[in-house]
């Protein structure tokens, strides 16, 4: 185990400047990471510009992306970057791979594929970059020697824009990536889905500086078609040429998604200021004929917006559970929490003890941040999970109503 501290100061710069150095010297290049937006656009982004060194880059998305994210799927294939579904897929590349990159990822558990990683890369020595802003619970590195670009931050992409800094310092002959609308695009989408569409905001003067920096190269570098020869123009709404234009993308519905969400909200318990929403098999089947199944990539879609949603009810903490798999393919029950925007009275991160005591021999691992964390525990008996995780939401109504 390697426990996980941000890095200041000198020794930070010293990392920064390795990982900087590294990239330089090699030409093959593997990202992977705990699937969410923000992994995601740390890997487009910091993929994207090594494609402009010319150097080869692959992403590992075991199950493709949701239809709000597609953009980023087609940003990738675009620029011949190679997305990876298999685990055999990974193993063809066992040759040719120089550098793993890691992406906003507590830890190993949450990568998929990793028993793979770790047998063909990690295992042979093989350069290893870790890029996060995740501490606390059991948020560990990967690797115990690899190069750790760790600090506190909104978002990984914010890290990863520092890290863009300096490549375009050390490499000026290569085109600035703050001209590319597409690592801007990937920056910005990892911004604003870890922070709320920027209502949760740790550190509001980096946020501030980000946004207004990406944002403002982002308008700076959108050009409009115009209709000619029988060609169509672009659209007011064909490009997204503001983070706000992102951050509407990000957050929409369809039609059906939107019915789905209220019958969902239905069944929030509210609890002395904390909201609890159980998706687990025996609630999904009171809904079965008029909702689509948790495993299908309309859930997952939907799931931000309700993991986003439960918390506001109550004004304080929410609670989702549901049925899944974790990132080796095993059967589990997630346990995601957020604070609602408006309530920092609690670090969610202190939930980890009680659950573990809670789930003893079921406890799988999670983490997070003091505002939004996600813990996973064995699939088992609904009942049982429910009787034990009372002790769980009796800890969270204490620390809300702060009797201790």
């Amino acid at each position: 185990m390697f426990p996980k501290q941000p890095i200041v100061g000198e020794v930070w710069a010293d990392h920064l400047e390795r990982a900087v150095s590294l990239v330089g010297a090699k030409e093959n290049f593997l990202f992977c990471g705990d699937i969410d937006p923000d992994s995601v656009g740390s890997m487009v982004s910091l993929a994207l510009f090594l494609r402009l060194m010319d150097k080869q880059a692959a992403v590992i998305l075991p199950n493709g992306l949701n239809e709000n994210l597609s953009y980023l799927t087609s940003i990738l294939n675009h620029n011949s970057i190679r997305i990876l579904n298999t685990e055999h897929e990974i193993r063809d590349l066992r040759n040719s791979i120089e550098v793993v990159v890691v992406c906003d990822t507590a830890n190993a558990k949450l990568i998929p594929f990793f028993t793979t990683l770790q047998e063909e890369f990690v295992q042979k020595n093989v350069q290893v970059i870790e890029v996060d802003h995740h501490f606390g619970a059991d948020s560990e590195a990967v690797t115990e020697e690899g190069i750790k670009l760790f600090r506190e931050a909104n978002a990984t992409t914010e890290i990863i824009g520092e890290f863009l800094q300096n490549l375009a310092r050390k490499f000026p002959e290569t085109t600035d990536p703050f001209s590319q609308r597409n690592i801007l695009i990937g920056l910005i989408t990892g911004l604003l889905a870890d922070t709320a569409s920027g209502k949760i905001i740790p550190f509001k003067e980096d946020f501030d500086y980000w946004m207004k920096k990406l944002g403002g190269r982002l308008a700076e570098n959108t050009r409009w078609r115009e209709t000619k020869n029988g060609r169509p123009g672009d659209g007011k709404n064909s490009k997204f040429e503001t983070p706000e234009k992102i951050r509407e993308y990000l957050d929409c519905l369809t039609v059906q998604q939107e019915e789905y969400f209220a019958i969902l909200i239905k069944g929030i318990d509210r609890q002395e200021g904390l909201g609890f929403l159980n998706l687990m098999n025996s609630a999904y089947k009171e809904i079965e004929n008029i909702c689509k199944p948790n495993d299908s990539d309309w859930f997952a879609d939907i799931l931000g917006f309700l993991l986003n949603h439960v918390p506001e009810e109550t004004g304080k903490v929410g609670v989702v559970c549901y049925h899944g798999k974790n990132a080796e393919g095993e059967d589990c029950v997630f346990i995601k929490l957020r604070r609602s925007t408006e309530y920092d009275g609690f670090d969610l991160r202190q939930v980890e003890d009680p659950i573990k005591r809670a789930f003893e021999g079921y406890y799988m691992g999670g983490g997070g941040h003091p505002g939004a964390a996600s813990f996973r525990v064995a699939s088992h008996d609904e009942k049982e999970f429910l009787l034990r995780f009372q002790p769980v939401a009796d800890f969270i109504k204490a620390h809300i109503k702060g009797v201790v």
